[in-house]
């Protein structure tokens, strides 16, 4: 039991891994999968109303790179000449540089096409998979959860920020697949892998940035 709670990320990054592969490799030989014709019926033929598309489009945007390169960058400058904390300001730019460059090169490799013009209520034009909004907004809000919970998780105000972050990025993948640009492969495919890049990301940046024993 020890060893499990001691090797709990690792189990994880494991079994995100893997479910990643999984999906990728029944992409590449069936292009289409069964969960997204179903999640395509659910949502375009039983959820779609006017008022829900306004939300999603909301939720959407806080995935957007026009939105969280500005938001890393100042970030970045904060953490530089506010709070003099250059190790921690590098830690947020060079996440987000290497997810998205992560996402890019999977993209290119697997080169699926985004469902049906018909389908979409906004405009994309690279590939689909996996979904670029749920790799890089479960990077980059991830790590704001980890470096908040790890400060200020025993306070309440953290925890509430924590789940809010959370709740935001869930909204964030399921507006990919309400609006008609992502199957829903993509959106858990984009999630998974990035969950298994930020345990690593992190465990990183613990040793490298931070130079925390690596036992701890």
């Amino acid at each position: 039991m020890e060893n499990i709670k001691k090797n709990f990320k690792w189990i994880i990054f494991a079994i995100c891994t893997i479910a990643f592969i999984t999906i990728m490799c029944a992409i590449i030989n069936f292009k289409i999968l069964p969960i997204d014709t179903w999640a395509i019926d659910l949502v375009v033929n039983k959820l779609r109303t006017g008022w829900l598309t306004a939300f999603f489009k909301v939720f959407t945007f806080f995935g957007e790179a026009k939105l969280l390169i500005p938001v890393g960058c100042i970030g970045v400058l904060i953490g530089f000449f506010i709070f003099k904390d250059k190790k921690r300001a590098l830690c947020y730019i060079s996440n987000l540089i290497v997810i998205a460059g992560l996402n890019w090169t999977i993209k290119h490799i697997v080169q699926r096409p985004r469902p049906d013009q018909s389908l979409r209520l906004v405009e994309e034009s690279d590939f689909s998979f996996p979904s670029g909004h749920a790799m890089i907004s479960t990077a980059f809000y991830g790590l704001i959860i980890y470096f908040i919970w790890k400060n200020f998780g025993n306070k309440t105000w953290g925890k509430i920020i924590c789940f809010c972050l959370a709740f935001l990025i869930i909204m964030i993948d399921f507006s990919r697949v309400y609006l008609g640009v992502h199957y829903i492969s993509d959106v858990l495919a984009g999630s998974l892998i990035s969950i298994s890049y930020l345990i690593v990301a992190i465990e990183v940046a613990k040793i490298f940035i931070f130079k925390e024993d690596k036992n701890k």
